[in-house]
């Protein structure tokens, strides 16, 4: 999830654990420490792409970094703070639940979190919220910003907070009904269509929980469709794009390819552009947000990087995509939610 939303988190969370004992203090570091995961950020200047594709929401992101990091920095808050004497067991507990929460969050985003990490890469994402969304984030924000206003303590500032984990809580819990809804009709739209997915998954478009975007894989074919649950119908149209696996044959078992792959969770499609071996990363749409049934370049792309003779993948960097147009689709997508007539 965005900053914004992680910082809000990390402040409720603080401000439910320690917020009596500390007062202020604790939804302070608790806004502090919800960001505390996404610093490994800092290390990708470090680090050639194909590392920091692995690197970002990995250990920093794992349940271990959770139990390892939450008595060490309690041990620390607690010396600081010494003469408050909350105990080393408190402040542990409130940076344990502080970056679960930030894990826990990120998880239902469509980017992928290694939560088992340093023992498994595999990534784990619940495909139920966009990273930025201002009907989670806003609630939240708003409930620790006015338990902040009032005096610490009090039942009035403790419930404050409650209403806003609650209302933002509850929305998590929306998302995943409205997945489950939209999943089956998606599965419905394959099976009346001929479509035998190899693999298939439902991911919201920007904003909300109303438009969904879902794609499917077969053979070296990939679908992408849009569904607005206010649609008057349950009928998808989908666009199909070729993957083109045969042009990263050549290149198969490399480490630049395979991360992408693995990144991308299947989800991708390669192709040549202006002489460059291009791999998009369709699990976040294209520029034109699908809205449009012309073609549109992909949201998420990267260009290989190959050593003099082209037999072998050195690497890849991010292939820009040019969004300067994007805010006039915001009545279109705006539109599309309302749904298709």
């Amino acid at each position: 999830m965005d900053t914004i939303t992680q910082i809000a988190l990390g402040a409720a969370v603080g401000e439910v654990v320690l917020g009596k004992r500390m007062g202020n203090k604790a939804p302070m570091w608790g806004a502090a420490l919800g960001v505390v995961p996404d610093l490994d950020v800092l290390i990708l200047p470090f680090v050639d792409a194909v590392q920091g594709l692995a690197i970002h929401r990995g250990i920093s992101h794992s349940l271990f970094f959770c139990f390892a990091a939450a008595p060490i920095l309690g041990w620390g808050f607690n010396r600081w703070y010494s003469k408050q004497a909350a105990g080393w067991r408190s402040w542990s507990w409130m940076v344990f639940w502080v970056l679960l929460t930030h894990i826990g969050i990120d998880l239902f985003t469509t980017y992928g979190t290694q939560i088992l990490q340093p023992f498994s890469d595999r990534l784990f994402s619940l495909n139920a919220i966009f990273i930025i969304d201002p009907f989670y984030t806003v609630p939240l924000a708003a409930g620790v910003i006015t338990a902040l206003l009032m005096k610490n303590g009090t039942r009035r500032r403790r419930w404050a907070n409650y209403a806003g984990i609650i209302i933002s809580s509850l929305y998590l819990l929306a998302a995943l009904t409205v997945k489950t809804h939209v999943h089956k009709i998606f599965e419905e739209n394959f099976a009346a269509q001929d479509i035998h997915p190899e693999q298939q998954m439902t991911t919201p478009a920007p904003f909300n929980i109303f438009l969904w975007n879902g794609y499917a894989t077969v053979n070296d074919t990939l679908y992408a469709g849009l569904y607005s649950i206010f649609d008057d119908d349950n009928e998808i149209s989908f666009h199909r794009l070729a993957q083109n696996k045969h042009l990263l044959k050549p290149y198969r078992g490399q480490l630049p390819v395979e991360r992408i792959k693995w990144f991308s969770q299947g989800f991708f499609t390669a192709g040549i552009e202006r002489g460059s071996l291009l791999m998009h990363d369709l699990r976040f749409g294209r520029s034109d947000l699908w809205l449009t049934n012309q073609s549109a370049p992909p949201s998420w792309s990267y260009r290989l990087l190959f050593n003099a003779d082209s037999t072998k993948t050195t690497g890849f960097e991010r292939y820009g995509t040019d969004f300067k147009h994007r805010s006039t689709l915001f009545g279109p997508l705006l539109d599309r939610i309302g749904g298709e007539k």
